[in-house]
């Protein structure tokens, strides 16, 4: 993150994880999500899981995409990582509380540059992008409508030089209309399966 220009001044963390790994991948997505990129989402990680156990998952924690990495991460026995919009003393959405407990528990953690009783207020969130953006080697779209907090995401990690990749989707499909843009137009490399990553990335293939 030091080679951000709006890098965090401090961070705050629950958990006693490595932020400064080989591999860190960040994943986001629309929190309106369908079953496609849920599955898309799930087979990735189980087969990224193969080849690098020790990659970091990054996400945000929210609907959709965010905890369906975070999930699929923990059901595959890898550490996972929430940048959080507010303090560390509550979890938004409240129902993700039992995931996020899993993910400190199993060697992940919960990031934040805000302080305690800070709240999710809107504008916290598109801040909070920033670190997601940052804190990677690689930013992965699963899906997104047209507009949305992970196209924010992905220009962000762009503009920090870092690779970003899309999935592609139906060309009717809503969900999948923002991914099929950033291909269209050279912003993200096309990605359909984790050897797409790897080869781009200049990753040792080491099965």
């Amino acid at each position: 993150l030091k080679e951000c220009e709006d890098a965090p001044l401090v961070l705050y963390l629950c958990g006693d994880t490595d932020l400064n790994r080989q591999r860190v991948i960040s994943i986001v997505g629309t929190r309106k999500c369908s079953e496609y990129g849920r599955e898309v989402c799930r087979q990735f990680i189980s087969a990224l899981k193969r080849y690098y156990p020790d990659t970091l998952i990054v996400s945000g924690l929210a609907y959709g995409i965010d905890i369906c990495a975070h999930r699929s991460a923990l059901d595959n026995g890898m550490e996972t990582v929430g940048v959080l919009a507010h303090g560390l003393d509550t979890i938004y959405p409240s129902m993700h509380r039992t995931t996020a407990a899993d993910m400190v528990r199993h060697g992940g953690g919960l990031l934040t540059e805000y302080t305690t009783r800070t709240k999710p207020d809107k504008m916290n969130f598109v801040h909070r992008n920033r670190i997601v953006a940052g804190i990677c080697d690689a930013c992965i779209v699963v899906e997104s409508s047209a507009k949305g907090g992970s196209l924010i995401t992905a220009e962000l990690a762009s503009n920090y030089n870092r690779d970003v990749f899309a999935f592609p989707g139906r060309i009717y499909d809503e969900c999948s209309a923002g991914c099929n843009s950033l291909v269209k137009r050279h912003q993200a490399t096309l990605l359909t399966n984790v050897e797409d990553l790897i080869e781009t990335m200049g990753w040792h293939n080491p099965l």
